[in-house]
């Protein structure tokens, strides 16, 4: 049974066995975009909704995207057909973009044109199982999004600060830390959008905010049950929060030293969106 794929340059690969040039900006300097997409039922789901968000992080960036959507489905159909996956397992299909090759050691970006062939591009399948379980979180105390930079409205290949943040959280034992903005508004997480149901309503914070706007958060816009807020870390015992992601819903049942009483079925409320 294939647990994981990879596709590059025409081939279908082990993931290990795919090596990216040490010119390639992607690797040099982080400077690359992705999506991560979840496989459901034999499925990629809210499809659309992944490619247009690569496409608004590739205009944002400047980066020249240069793939077919109808050959992206395709490539896409094919890696779930080579996993052999049943209706009832789940995987992941992520699409990596970088900027292409770098041409010498300098940073400076030749020309967004440049780029003739999808060397720069990548896929990856991973058979994976949705992450539901409750975390504890720790709000850092060293790092802040930058609520007016264009990248925090991106999903780049650039995740110190996100690795910064677990590290702090999980040195004091906590499973993954939540984000203020420089204003010291909630934000996000390190690798998830937050959702919090307070006064028998659900809400999220704003885009404004800083944080990446999530799929799975869009989507919960759409269907109104959620609206957007500024939102001050001033969370109360008997708040439901939730870490989302297209991979994951887990509730989070503490929040530095408050401990959050209410019992939540995220796995219903994971469902409702995907449905």
């Amino acid at each position: 049974m294939i647990e994981k794929l990879g596709w590059y340059k025409d081939q279908w690969l082990d993931i290990d066995r795919i090596y990216i040039t040490a010119n390639n900006r992607g690797l040099k300097f982080a400077d690359g975009i992705f999506e991560t997409i979840l496989i459901k039922e034999t499925k990629p789901v809210l499809f659309d909704e992944h490619l247009k968000r690569l496409e608004k992080s590739s205009k944002i960036l400047n980066i020249n995207l240069k793939i077919n959507k109808l050959t992206l489905r395709q490539l896409i159909n094919d890696g779930i057909r080579k996993l052999s996956l049943k209706n009832d397992q789940f995987a992941s299909v992520r699409i990596n973009y970088s900027r292409g090759n770098n041409k010498g050691r300098k940073l400076t970006i030749n020309s967004t044109l440049e780029t003739k062939d999808l060397d720069n591009f990548w896929l990856e399948f991973y058979r994976i199982k949705p992450i539901f379980n409750p975390i504890g979180v720790l709000i850092s105390q060293t790092e802040r999004i930058n609520e007016f930079s264009l990248t925090s409205k991106c999903k780049t290949f650039a995740y110190n600060q996100a690795i910064q943040v677990l590290k702090e959280a999980n040195e004091k034992l906590f499973d993954d830390s939540i984000l203020l903005n420089t204003s010291g508004e909630l934000c996000c997480g390190s690798t998830f959008n937050l959702l919090i149901k307070r006064n028998n309503k659900w809400i999220t914070p704003r885009k404004e905010s800083g944080c990446l706007e999530g799929i799975m958060i869009a989507k919960a816009l759409r269907l109104e049950i959620v609206k957007e807020e500024l939102i001050f870390p001033e969370f109360q015992d008997d708040d439901i929060i939730l870490a989302i992601n297209s991979l994951s819903c887990r509730q989070i049942n503490q929040v530095n030293d408050l401990k959050l009483r209410t019992k939540f079925d995220p796995i219903y409320f994971w469902d409702l969106l995907y449905n």
